[in-house]
């Protein structure tokens, strides 16, 4: 899978152009100004790039920022909540990135305080997601860490979607993922899961499934311990995403063949915690990201 084909970040070549003009000069001024009549352009070259996504998944810590300090890059995650991310991939320089996460804060004493410091190698082929997981008060288990996922997603061919799922639920033990087409009718689980008995740092392999059909159909991730059926821990739709033309490219998500999405599991925010507190996350549930983008149809 070439680069090109799994991310969406596209930098736009940079044009700076320079004007001049002169009410009165001396005739060789005169006709080296109008040798030099042309804007004068410039286009940036584009830097080779590997694809990242970025997860805030702490659940008992502020904001936070993810920053790449060794060279000047747009690479990042900033001001990000526990279960902060970008759904698409974003570019990131390749060699030998040194990241660092800080607190984020107006407060110059805090925003210094650095919470991991590490240096990754990135090829141009690689696709990757950088997950903050764990916990951060002190001694609770499991301790927060930065996990590294490879991606690389298949194209999942025909009428399909791929689907994988990785477990960053700090404080939760194995479990079961599901893809349901939730309907009107009453929500059943199979006996056997589509993803079963996921640990927690681990991620599953891309499993294919049947892309939602009507505007009825609505998979949604479904999240229960490993063995049971109930209760649901969590249950997250899919986007739908949106179907490409002539005009424009297609979105991915559920109703779109061959998109390829993560759902990375969170746990809920600890009581108490700088983490948000509201309704939404005080249960588990999941942050989507999309890690292969449908073909393009635009000519």
């Amino acid at each position: 899978m070439s680069h090109s084909n799994h991310h969406l970040y596209e930098p736009e070549p940079t044009m700076i152009a320079f004007r001049s003009s002169m009410l009165c000069v001396p005739a060789l001024a005169v006709a080296a100004l109008a040798a030099c009549s042309r804007d004068a352009t410039f286009v940036e070259p584009t830097p080779p790039l590997a694809a990242i996504h970025w997860v805030h998944a702490v659940p008992d810590t502020m904001q936070e920022d993810m920053r790449i300090v060794d060279i000047v890059s747009n690479a990042g995650l900033y001001d990000a909540d526990f279960r902060g991310a970008n759904m698409f991939y974003q570019g990131i320089e390749v060699g030998s990135r040194h990241v660092r996460i800080f607190n984020s804060s107006t407060d110059p004493a805090i925003a210094q305080q650095v919470m991991k410091d590490t240096a990754i190698d990135f090829a141009v082929t690689d696709s990757v997601t950088f997950i903050h997981m764990g916990f951060a008060r002190t001694g609770s288990t499991p301790a927060r860490q930065v996990r590294l996922f490879t991606d690389k997603a298949a194209d999942p061919a025909g009428t399909n979607i791929g689907f994988r799922a990785i477990h960053a639920g700090a404080g939760m033990a194995n479990l079961d993922v599901n893809l349901i087409r939730h309907r009107a009718d009453t929500l059943t689980l199979p006996a056997t899961p589509l993803i079963a008995n996921l640990t927690y740092g681990a991620a599953s392999t891309y499993v294919t499934v049947a892309a939602d059909a009507a505007a009825a159909d609505s998979l949604r991730v479904v999240v229960t311990a490993a063995g049971t059926t109930a209760p649901i821990l969590a249950n997250v739709a899919l986007p739908a995403g949106e179907a490409g033309d002539v005009t424009k490219n297609p979105i991915a998500g559920a109703r779109v063949a061959r998109s390829v999405m993560t759902a990375v599991l969170v746990p809920r925010s600890v009581a108490g915690s700088t983490a948000p507190q509201t309704a939404a996350f005080t249960t588990a549930s999941a942050v989507i990201l999309v890690d292969r983008r449908p073909p393009n149809t635009m000519p």
